[in-house]
This record gives structure tokens, sequence and C-alpha cells, in this order.
């Protein structure tokens, strides 16, 4: 029946792995609540994802990369890098002929084309969520030898899609004036990636327990990738040099800058200081953080959409009631002065991170942050915040609430 969520399919589409995506894994929760067939395809890169699993009213597929692509893809050669990415968008598109719908929700930019090819092929009505600037994060930092599409034709394909799509989403506000701006659109919806106010779940494990800290010993903690790009990880491990046994330094998550990492706090002393574990499931997650005494935010503006982001890990931290040390950035400068939940630094600088951790400690100012984030959980909430996105697709299959 028209107009009917429970007669309507819902497919989104994302390249990277579904169960570490809090943001697409919230909203398809949401969109199923509303009694939507949700399915999700999603990109295994690192080959350990299930083919097929089931999560909250959703069921999400995995495609994985030909191996003769991976290959080619990792050869520091322009011409067998261009191949191997070929292969590898050639190999989504197989896998997004399984789309279909009457709502087809893609997910950045990188799956906006495959997401318009599907809507086009179902007569479907197509949804971009724009969780960062594509464009930038497509050409900004690639190395040497690998082939990169350029910008100007990644900018009119985005263009010519993006005023085609029947919504646009933007993870921010900025980011939504920039689209608009760049585009000439109507300003996005802004759908900003909250931490729930009701935990979904309980604490993976207590940080304390698992390190063996004393309860007087004091946890500033990184959550997501660990990868070079927009974050000041070195800078935030040296700043610790400062800073003394008992505050402690704990890495939640993984990537390639692991070893190194963990290496440069070898080599600084700092090894039973600076701690590395696993990421945890996305249910887990604020629960978990709740075991920190600090959240650390430290963005590095090296492209227009990291000086203009608004991180997960500053609204994972307040959902999680956690004070902030975070880089003095427009979207993250406006949050955290307006609330009074943190100290803000120079993220290039170690000892201007070391000086703002211990001015988050002092006992009058934490408190203080304490009491001021019960405000900001009732204000950026997912619950609040999600209540966007249900109008939004009852507005596109003409529901009336």
């Amino acid at each position: 029946m028209a107009g009917d969520p429970r007669s309507s399919e819902v497919c989104m589409l994302l390249t990277n792995e579904v169960a570490h995506d809090s943001r697409v894994l919230k909203e398809a929760a949401v969109i199923s609540r509303l009694g939507f067939a949700v399915t999700i395809l999603g990109y295994d890169r690192k080959g350990s994802s299930p083919l097929v699993e089931e999560g909250e009213g959703f069921t999400a597929y995995h495609c994985r990369e030909w191996r003769l692509g991976r290959w080619l893809r990792n050869r520091h050669n322009i011409l067998l890098n261009f191949l191997g990415k070929t292969l590898k968008a050639l190999r989504f598109f197989l896998f997004s002929l399984k789309a279909k719908g009457e709502i087809i929700h893609a997910h950045d930019l990188d799956a906006l084309p495959f997401g318009y090819l599907a809507a086009r092929r179902c007569r479907a009505k197509l949804v971009y969520d724009s969780h960062e600037l594509g464009i930038e994060q497509w050409t900004q930092g690639a190395r040497a030898g690998s082939f990169t599409v350029p910008t100007p034709i990644l900018s009119k394909l985005e263009g010519f899609i993006i005023r085609r799509a029947n919504a646009v989403i933007a993870a921010n506000a900025s980011y939504a004036s920039e689209l608009s701006s760049l585009y000439s659109i109507p300003t996005p919806m802004v759908l900003r990636n909250c931490g729930s106010r009701a935990s979904e779940g309980g604490a993976a494990f207590s940080l304390k327990d698992r390190l063996h800290l004393a309860p007087e010993d004091r946890i500033v903690l990184h959550t997501g990738d660990l990868n070079p790009k927009g974050r000041a990880l070195r800078e935030l491990v040296l700043a610790f040099r400062e800073l003394g046994p008992r505050i402690h330094l704990v890495f939640l998550g993984e990537g390639r800058m692991e070893p190194e990492l963990k290496d440069l706090a070898r080599r600084e002393g700092l090894k039973g200081v600076v701690h590395f574990l696993e990421p945890v499931p996305v249910a887990n997650l604020i629960p978990t953080m709740q075991g920190a005494d600090l959240g650390a935010v430290l963005m590095v503006a090296d492209c227009k959409s990291h000086y203009l982001v608004l991180p997960n890990k500053l609204l994972e931290s307040i959902g999680a009631g956690l004070p902030v040390v975070a880089s003095d950035l427009p979207e993250i400068t406006n949050l955290v002065r307006a609330y009074g939940i943190g100290v803000l630094c120079q993220p290039h600088d170690p000892h201007d991170i070391a000086r703002a951790i211990r001015e988050a400690l002092v006992p009058e100012r934490y408190g203080a942050f304490k009491a001021n984030l019960k405000r900001a959980q009732e204000d950026l909430n997912w619950e609040k915040e999600s209540q966007k996105l249900t109008d939004l697709y009852l507005r596109l299959i003409g529901a009336e609430r």
C-alpha cells in the first residue's frame, strides 16, 4: 500500500564494513522501526566480515574484493593501481545489482554512483548521506604511485547526482552549507551522529580492570581508527611525557599506525602509560567509554573536510559523559564552548595537549564539565536527533504521521 512503510523496502549502500559504522547501524535501526524492510550492502575491505549478518531489524551483506584487484591496488605503480581500483569498482557495481527497494540510501561519495544507478534501475527514490566532504577525502593524502580521480571529475559526478537525489543528508551544519554552496542546492538536512541517551548494551569490559589500573588512576581515551589522516596521534602520545605515571592514554581502536605508535611509546619510556585495546562492538562502545575520565578529540585540519569536522568521538564522549580535550576547530569549538564540556588545544603541539589534559583534570573544572555534560546529553542524543530521519522517510513515502 502506497505510503505504508510496511510495504516498502530500503537498501543502503556503503563501501566499508557495516559492523564498524555506528552511523549506518543506528540509521538502519531507526528506519527499520518505522516498518521498512532494510537491507545493507557493504564492502568487506579486510576479508574478515561475515558475508551475511543480521542486525537490529535489518540484514547486511558484504562483498569481498577480488584478490587480483587487491594485489594490483597495492602496487606502487599508477597504471597497476588504476587497474586494481577499476576492478574494485567493478566488483562493487556487480554486487550493487542486488539492490532493490523503493528507497536507495547511499552513504558517502564512493557509494553514491552505485546508489544512483541502483535507484534508476529500481525506479526508486535516492537518499545521499554525506558523512564528510567526499571529494577532499578521495584526493587528500593519496600515496605515491596511487591513482586518484581528478577533483574536477569527482565534483561534476557528485554535482550531477546530488541535484537528482530526492534527499541529501549532511553530518554537520558546515558540511551542509558547503554542499549547498558548491552545487547550488537547498541546504541538506543535518543529521549528527549523536550518542544514545540510553545505552544499548553493557560495557564490553572495565577499562581499569582490563589494564590493571588503580581506582585513582586517570584514563584519557581515544576511540576510532589509528590512521594518520586528520588525527594528531603521535602528538597525543608525546604529550604523556609530561603527565606522570598516574595518567594513562588508552587507544580503543586499530589501524595501520598502531605499530608506529607502540614503538613511539616504547622509545619514549611510556610503555606502561600508553595502552592499546581492540575496538568494541558499536552497542558496547559508550558503556565502555564510561570507564574513562577524558575523551581525546584531536583532529588536524589537513583539508577542509577535517577542518569542518564534527567527529563521532566528540559526540560519543558526550553520550558517555566524558569531558574532552579537543582541537580548536570550528564545529568542535562551537560545541565544546556552547556547553562548557572540555578544554581546547592546538593538536600539533604535544605541550599544549598536555596543558589541556592537566587543566581538564583540575577537580573544580572537571566537576563543572561533568555537570554541563548532563545538559549537553539532553540536547545531543540520538533519540532526539534521529527524529529528523524519521520525518524524512515518512515524507519520502508520503505517509501521514
